[in-house]
Order: C-alpha cells, then sequence, then structure tokens
C-alpha cells in the first residue's frame, strides 16, 4: 500500500503507472509527512491520546520517537544508535529507520511511526518518486540508499516482538505523555 500525507499529490509523489499495474493500494492519512510504502517486515505505531498543549508538537515528537528506542533497546538495539534526524525521523548510520506522522485536533494527537524493520526497501524505489521535500540528511540519496532496515544493521528481531516491545512501552509511557 502506498500512503499519501494530507498535502502530498499522488502525481507528484507516486509512481502510479507501477503502482496501479501492481495492484497496489493508494491511500491518504490525515497527518502531515511525506508519501510512505507500507510492505510485510514494518511495524507500523499508531497513537492517539489528549495532551495539554496543543503545540507541543515536537516534544511529543521527541517523547514517542524516545519509547521507540527504549523498546527497540528491550531487543537488543542500542538506544546509543539510534540517532533523531530531520524534523522527526529517527535513523541509524545517517540512514532512516523510522518515518512519522502526526495529525493534531486542538488536544487531540494522533501519532503514526513506520518502523523498517525486515522489509523489502526496493518498493521503495519501485512505487515512490524522489521526493520534493527532504531532510537535509537525505543527501541527494534514493530511497534505498536513503532508508535501511533493522536487520540491514544486524537486528534481525522478528515483527511480531518488535510491536509486542512496542505496544508495552507505549502502554506504560502513555499516561505520562499529557
Amino acid at each position: 500500500m502506498v500512503v499519501l500525507g494530507a498535502g502530498r499529490k499522488a502525481e507528484e509523489d507516486v509512481l502510479e503507472t507501477q503502482a496501479t499495474s501492481d495492484g497496489v493500494l493508494l491511500r491518504r492519512r490525515r497527518g502531515g509527512g511525506g508519501t510512505v510504502v507500507l510492505s510485510p517486515g514494518q511495524a507500523v505505531l499508531a497513537l492517539v491520546t489528549e495532551v495539554s498543549s496543543p503545540f507541543r508538537n515536537r516534544e511529543y515528537f521527541q517523547a514517542i520517537n524516545g519509547w521507540i528506542r527504549e523498546a527497540l533497546s528491550e531487543l537488543g538495539v542500542p538506544a546509543a544508535l539510534i540517532q533523531d534526524r530531520g524534523i522527526s525521523d529517527l535513523a541509524m548510520d545517517e540512514r532512516k529507520i523510522l518515518g512519522t506522522s502526526l495529525y493534531r485536533r486542538r488536544r487531540i494527537l494522533f501519532y503514526q511511526g513506520s518502523l523498517l524493520v525486515h522489509n523489502d526497501l526496493a518498493l521503495f524505489d519501485r512505487y515512490l518518486r524522489f521526493p520534493s521535500r527532504v531532510p537535509d540528511y537525505r543527501r541527494g540519496r534514493g530511497h534505498g540508499e536513503f532508508c535501511t532496515t533493522l536487520a540491514r544493521q544486524g537486528y534481525a528481531v522478528p515483527v511480531e516482538r518488535v510491536m509486542e516491545s512496542l505496544r508495552r512501552v507505549a502502554k506504560a509511557r502513555l499516561p505520562q505523555l499529557a
């Protein structure tokens, strides 16, 4: 599935002929961020909660991304190897492993994150054009060179175990976010 961010246009972001011929669904989310490919081998996290401030988006991103670091460290991925990059990405060795999106409605926060665990990165180049807006750390690299997976970084963890760890940490930390 290809999912466009709220402000993105399929004709600018998606190789539509290829996606259509392969039967790939195109969807749109309410939150911002770029267009993504969702495929087997990714862990997708969605959190909805009421928060005290309608203005602290960067803090909320940092807090939740910190939970993801915590969950991954429980699985043997050293938190020190996972860097904050761009507006709200997580990266290893300057290569993206997590992209995020945020949707806000006053004091309601809806966070979405896609963690690249062991998915096929070739699908990104197959279905996505080079984005018009990119973070500095991308340095002109195509999707396959810019992104990595936990498995490619040497951490072969099943998606199910990643999701269990994410659920456990999010459940413990979510009440502290408000």
